[in-house]
């Protein structure tokens, strides 16, 4: 009988338990937050980049902290607690299409950190929220106030705002001083590269006639490394060589046959005519890539501002794990990608990462509040330094920790030479097609000429009436 009771009892706790918890689903909520009861609010927070790129979404950790502090001060019962992860791994469509899942059944991130050229994707699908009346009427607008103009510009899509800019980059060419010491060349000589590139008097094929020398001397491995995946640095390639790849009046890709042929012929050079560059090289893995260039088995490498702090931070070295500052200035030089022709002039290209707020987020003031605060200067600077980014504000510049890191102010001349990727849907069926005709050049599968056709008759299909072909 006590064990029948027993049960009866315990029933009935659980059923009133049940009770409590509909009700508090119900409506009761907010009396409970009346009543001075705290209400735990989690936000996620998906990040891409490089491994030295986490702080993109351990500065939104940071936030929570100031964020939480003002709450408080407010009488506002909610305190938000920040769930990270950040994604180091695959390209942009994977990291598209996991998010893209989670929405659909109304989840995802509630923060996502991704480059500006994924803006109008997302805008175009619903996936993030316009961000204009946060930004004009939210008290933490004014932690957004110095952000420099042309940044929001990348923010944007069709006039409008879906973004916060998050940093800025340039993609600079590496160099080896100890091999070029090697070959012969003097500090003074050296020294003088980086200027000599921006002056435009060492060019591309300057530097494919140095990697071949040095490569056929036995001093290195190869040559030349560029990225194995799809990415800005294809398209920045057309650009260089005098290239356009989009119409902002029309808003329509621009398929700029000529330049994408010297384009594709210099891809070809560098891995099948001069052999500086491996004809697999949009097999390879990213670690191995990293582990020859710091170990000094590549002359020159494409890389990116952020490959600087991610060498101090990631043991690719075999011997010296993780490489000191010294060490690298030693040993690496960095300038401007040179001008395809001499005489021309270098370029380099900047893609901010940016914010975005899941549409479907449930607590978006809050989600704003925190990108916003994570913009800050001491914030922003803290990233910069740690991940090799520039400021994307004067007053961020302004910080001591930016000031005087040494890196950082020998490349902001370079952000005289940025370009930009177009802000529109269409343009990840460019780069798609524009990275498989580098594969199948490099591969000998085929000629510039033919890769050329092949991506005219793939955007065609693609894009329609959104192609103009030159």
């Amino acid at each position: 009988m006590r064990k029948v009771m027993g049960v009866f009892l315990a029933c009935i706790f659980i059923f009133s338990l049940m009770l409590s918890g509909c009700g508090e689903n119900a409506g009761e909520k907010s009396a409970l937050e009346g009543s001075g009861e705290i209400e735990k609010v989690i936000i996620s927070v998906e990040s891409k980049g490089s491994p030295a790129d986490s702080t993109r979404g351990t500065n939104i950790v940071e936030a929570a902290k100031e964020l939480n502090k003002i709450l408080e001060e407010k009488n506002d019962n909610r305190r938000v607690e920040v769930i990270h992860n950040h994604d180091s791994t695959g390209g942009d469509d994977d990291f598209n299409k996991k998010f893209f899942l989670a929405w659909q059944s109304g989840k995802g991130a509630d923060i996502l950190v991704t480059g500006h050229n994924n803006v109008a994707l997302y805008a175009e699908g619903g996936y993030v929220l316009q961000l204009d009346d946060l930004i004009t009427n939210s008290e933490f607008k004014k932690y957004l106030d110095e952000i420099y103009p042309n940044l929001w510009e990348a923010a944007k899509y069709n006039g409008k705002t879906y973004a916060i800019p998050q940093d800025a980059e340039t993609r600079p060419i590496y160099f080896r001083k100890d091999v070029l010491r090697k070959m012969g060349w003097t500090e003074e000589q050296i020294n003088e590269l980086p200027e000599k590139i921006e002056n435009g008097e060492f060019s591309l094929q300057d530097m494919v006639a140095l990697a071949k020398e040095a490569k056929d001397k036995g001093l290195v491995k190869w040559g030349i490394y560029h990225r194995p995946t799809n990415g800005a640095f294809f398209t920045m390639m057309v650009k260089d060589f005098g290239g356009k790849v989009y119409d902002d009046k029309e808003e329509k890709i621009v398929l700029d046959k000529k330049a994408v042929i010297e384009t594709l012929k210099f891809f070809k050079d560098i891995a099948r005519d001069s052999k500086v560059t491996p004809s697999g090289m949009t097999a390879a893995e990213w670690k191995g890539i990293h582990k020859d260039w710091v170990e000094g088995k590549v002359l020159f490498w494409f890389g990116g501002t952020w490959h600087w702090a991610e060498y101090q931070k990631v043991p690719y070295h075999s011997e010296l794990g993780k490489l000191s500052e010294e060490y690298m200035f030693d040993n690496m030089g960095y300038a401007l990608t040179p001008a395809a022709k001499k005489g021309g002039e270098p370029i380099t290209l900047t893609q901010p990462y940016v914010y975005m707020i899941n549409s479907k987020t449930k607590h978006p003031d809050l989600a704003f509040a925190l990108a916003a605060i994570a913009s800050k200067p001491e914030y922003n600077a803290v990233h910069a330094v740690e991940s090799g980014h520039l400021a994307i504000s004067p007053a961020t510049a302004k910080q001591p920790k930016y000031e005087e890191n040494r890196f950082l102010a020998s490349v902001s001349y370079m952000l005289d030479y940025t370009i930009t990727q177009p802000n529109t849907s269409l343009w990840n069926k460019y780069t798609g097609v524009l990275y498989k005709a580098v594969q199948a050049v490099e591969l000998g599968r085929q000629t510039p000429e033919e890769a050329v056709n092949w991506m005219e008759e793939q955007l065609k299909n693609d894009l329609g009436d959104k192609l103009i072909i030159m």
